[in-house]
């Protein structure tokens, strides 16, 4: 691979990775630094749950599906020195040199546009029950590489000026309350300018002492500064090429643009953060390559890039065979053209991120989709495994209107749980379950625009969603691997009263490609709120899944014929009619079991910082 060619996928990698970090400890605070105690910064303790852990969750937009991402930390427990005259400890609450692992939680994270409504910055914070009731401080403040690290080390030696510089220097600062649970989901910065730039949550100065800053979480914020057209196939052959256009609306700069092709299987990555107290001794690798090193941005800075050091970045993450590049020279053209070559990748689904890149303002425009690579011939790949990226759908990519993926721990005789959270996405949870010990293997939810390109049949009645839902790889949903699944999923009370459906006959449905027919599923209501309707369906123990549907029927009234005249039948009749006419609903006796074992979070806040800084990109 051209080392050029690195560039490109660095720039999307550390747009798409936000801040994440975690610990398994219970301490409402991770790392706490105290200077000459009379100034403290503590850092909120973070863990994998996306509704507990302390986490910012981005809203509106365009969701980008981000790399599954596991985070190690490796640090001190406790750190005292004297530095420049001033005496510094840190403390944190995990074990001395322990590693300590999160997966970070959420699947996407959304990305901005400099258009009307597509760039308004809002967000929900999903903070610990610590925090509840609490006041907190929301900052957007532009930055750069070089000045957040620097605010890193000069914190570390005692030195606050620059982080009370950033803050005070924000773009907004906004002061919101939050809930009973710790959380606001109405938090709105309004539109704002095309720029990088991060978010910081602090509580409230009520809430502490004088100079001190308790930070509770942080985000990365990208709004492009142009919208993109982005033409490419919904499949490609192996040993074949695959044409990609992409035209920038409203520019007329200089540009370089890049495509790339990125295995689902390689789209994620392992950061591992040792830190001993100090910045000198700081490292960050990504999958074994060094990020930071000897507290050192490596390759990073994109003023100056280290093309070599960023090559053996993505030859380390990716691998030869699970992806492609091609990149242009710097022209004043708003479109480009790009050919891909599948010589020698892997099969499957591969997510293709194309963009501009134009000098002083780095990313400017971005797009994201799924291309299926495939072998033309009638060979199967088999298996019965776990693992995997949750199966390849053949789904036409224009009718996909989002897709989310979880990945869980599958084990003998444990329980199961696949959380989902997207706006987009009505599927809530997906459980089963395990009879083998299978590793992580990944559940994936499909929400389409119409039926699934792959059946010839709609659903029967009327039709609120159609869904492909995949679990492991091709086969592995069977009797021998798991036992008892089921789907959770919401309907919009909304589109309930719109078409006059009568709530009892809202059903699940597969598509049985042995029958070519749709066979509805034991399907309950189990709770309802404001706006919708939570029920809960069985789903069938067939190989990998496929295209869903969910439905219902509606309050029809039929006029009745008689030789004199012809009265309407009383929609109490009518209703009684349609019901007696219905397939009974199947309920359950069993107990719904609810819980799971968790992905244990291990990690710590400090990486949120350094995540922020590896891929912050303005100057």
């Amino acid at each position: 691979m051209s080392k050029q060619y690195v560039i490109l996928f660095i720039v999307f990698m550390f747009l798409l990775v936000p801040d994440a970090a975690g610990s398994a400890m219970d301490s409402p605070y991770l790392l706490n630094i105290s200077i000459n105690s009379t100034e403290d910064l503590s850092f909120a303790n973070h863990n994998e749950s996306p509704i507990e852990g302390n986490w910012i969750k981005l809203n509106g937009g365009t969701p980008v599906t981000l790399p599954a991402l596991n985070l190690i930390f490796n640090s001190v427990n406790s750190s005292n020195y004297t530095l420049n005259g001033k005496a510094i400890n840190i403390t944190t609450s995990v074990d001395n040199y322990s590693d300590y692992l999160i997966e970070y939680p959420y699947s996407s994270h959304s990305i901005y546009t400099n258009v009307s409504d597509s760039d308004e910055v809002n967000l929900s914070f999903f903070g610990s029950s610590h925090f509840a009731d609490l006041s907190i401080d929301i900052y957007l403040v532009n930055s750069t590489i070089d000045e957040v690290w620097d605010i890193f080390n000069d914190v570390i030696d005692g030195n606050t000026t620059l982080i009370r510089n950033l803050l005070n220097d924000s773009e907004e600062r906004l002061n919101y309350s939050l809930n009973g649970t710790g959380d606001n989901s109405s938090i709105s910065f309004g539109s704002q300018q095309a720029g990088d730039y991060v978010i910081f949550i602090l509580l409230n100065s009520s809430h502490t002492n004088a100079n001190e800053y308790s930070i509770l979480s942080s985000t990365a914020v990208q709004i492009l500064k142009y919208e993109s057209v982005v033409t490419a196939p919904a499949s490609a052959k192996t040993n074949n090429i695959v044409p990609v256009q992409i035209e920038l609306t409203g520019a007329n700069q200089n540009y370089t643009y890049g495509a790339i092709l990125i295995h689902k299987d390689a789209y994620e990555a392992t950061l591992r953060f040792e830190f001993n107290g100090t910045g000198k001794q700081t490292n960050l690798t990504i999958d074994g390559a060094d990020l930071i090193e000897m507290g050192e941005l490596t390759g990073i800075n994109l003023s100056s890039l280290n093309t070599t050091k960023l090559q053996e970045i993505i030859e380390t993450v990716i691998g030869p065979e699970n992806g492609t590049v091609a990149f242009t020279d710097n022209t004043d053209s708003i479109s480009a053209s790009f050919s891909l070559t599948t010589n020698d990748l892997n099969t499957g689904d591969y997510y293709l991120l194309v963009g501009a890149y134009e000098s002083g303002e780095r990313l400017v425009a971005f797009d994201q989709s799924i291309i299926n690579i495939y072998t033309p011939s009638d060979s199967s790949n088999g298996g019965g495994g776990g693992g995997g990226g949750g199966g390849t759908s053949g789904e036409a990519f224009e009718n996909i209107i989002c897709t989310e993926t979880d990945r869980q721990f599958v084990g003998k005789d444990l329980n199961v749980k696949y959380n989902f959270i997207l706006e987009c996405n009505c599927v809530q949870h997906i459980e089963f379950t395990g009879l083998t010990s299978a590793g992580k293997v990944a559940a994936k939810v499909e929400m389409l625009n119409h039926t699934s390109t792959t059946v010839d049949k709609d659903a029967p009645n009327i039709v609120f969603k159609n869904l492909n839902v995949w679990i492991g790889n091709m086969g592995y949903f069977s009797k021998n691997n798991v036992k008892d699944p089921t789907i959770t999923f919401i309907v919009d009370r909304s589109w309930v009263s719109d078409n006059d459906i009568i709530l009892n006959t809202i059903s699940f449905y597969y598509h049985n490609d042995y029958t070519n027919t749709w066979e509805k599923m034991p399907t309950q209501k189990i709770g309802e709120d404001s706006t919708s309707y939570q029920f809960k369906a069985s789903l069938p123990i067939r190989g990998s899944l496929g295209p869903m549907a969910i439905s219902g029927k509606n309050l029809v009234y039929v006029p009745t014929s008689v030789p004199t005249s012809t009265p309407m039948i009383t929609p109490s009749e009518n209703i009684l009619e349609i019901i007696s006419n219905a397939t009974n609903i199947t309920t359950w006796t069993e107990i719904w079991k609810t819980k799971v074992p968790g992905f244990q979070a291990l990690t710590a806040i400090i990486a949120l910082i350094t995540l922020y800084i590896i891929r912050n990109r303005r100057d």
